[in-house]
């Protein structure tokens, strides 16, 4: 792990440590919201504190999410091994049943029809507004390219609201749907189906990528890949499912199978390429 590492993870577990010490006063806190790897840390981490805790993004499967650590009148609603995904939608009824209100508000944003509008597009000009990227949630982009959906602060809404006139030169109008007026278009991902020598990380990487064992080899040993949100440039390392892999160049990966030898004797992949 480099420097950089080093320090972001720390910075996390710093602002973490403070949030556990209110939350054993009683408060309700949260994080602003997270990214899938900075989720992954926290989640570890304060499961080694024993503290009690929700991750919320105003949608089931929502990649960037708040993680809310509970005190003790609220420990019944953390999330367990059993929890699924579906159970999220329920927080915010959790929270009105104790007085209180989620933090998380969908906006829609809506372009002309103009041009066809990117991700990039919607989040640079988010951004351009002077926005700190830790106060946007997941921005998830119709099919069409007019418009989108951002899960944000609440606190920030009006802002957004009243300032976001313009998306790239297209003109845009935004709004709060109402309950039941939204829905997050479909996550798009690729099958990737292969077989491979053995679940070294090299074979496995030359799979998902399309690479030689040795262009893998090499990929995996400087430093381009990351397991779980771990570096690792060991090529030998066995993978085991599921796991999620980064590769610098080529994208995310899901690894859902890795077993049932063929006659030749080698492994089944399944896997799953973000889009």
């Amino acid at each position: 792990m480099d420097t950089r590492e080093w320090e972001e993870r720390g910075s996390l577990y710093a602002r973490l440590e403070d949030l556990c010490l209110r939350a054993d006063r009683g408060e309700l806190c949260d994080t602003c919201f997270l990214s899938p790897r900075e989720l992954y840390f926290a989640r570890s981490y304060l499961s080694g504190k024993g503290i009690a805790y929700r991750a919320f993004g105003g949608y089931v499967e929502a990649e960037r999410q708040r993680m809310y650590l509970l005190p003790d009148y609220l420990e019944g609603a953390g999330e367990t091994k059993e929890t699924d995904g579906a159970s999220c939608l329920g927080w915010e009824q959790t929270l009105s049943e104790f007085g209180l209100e989620s933090d998380v508000t969908v906006l829609r944003i809506v372009g002309s029809g103009y041009r066809v509008l990117t991700h990039r597009d919607f989040l640079g000009s988010l951004l351009g507004l002077g926005l700190e990227r830790s106060v946007l949630g997941d921005l998830c982009v119709d099919a069409q390219g007019k418009e989108a959906l951002v899960f944000c602060d609440t606190a920030i809404a009006p802002f957004i609201e009243w300032e976001l006139t313009k998306v790239a030169n297209d003109t845009v109008k935004v709004h709060r749907p109402a309950s039941g007026e939204w829905t997050i278009p479909p996550r798009r991902w690729e099958e990737i189906r292969d077989t491979v020598a053995s679940e070294r990380l090299d074979c496995v990487v030359a799979a998902l990528c399309g690479l030689s064992r040795e262009k893998a080899r090499e990929t995996v040993c400087g430093g381009l890949v990351e397991v779980n949100f771990e570096g690792e440039e060991r090529p030998d390392r066995a993978v085991a499912v599921p796991a999620l892999i980064s590769v610098r160049g080529f994208g995310r990966y899901r690894v859902r199978s890795l077993a049932d030898r063929t006659k030749k004797g080698r492994l089944r992949l399944v896997a799953e390429k973000y889009l």
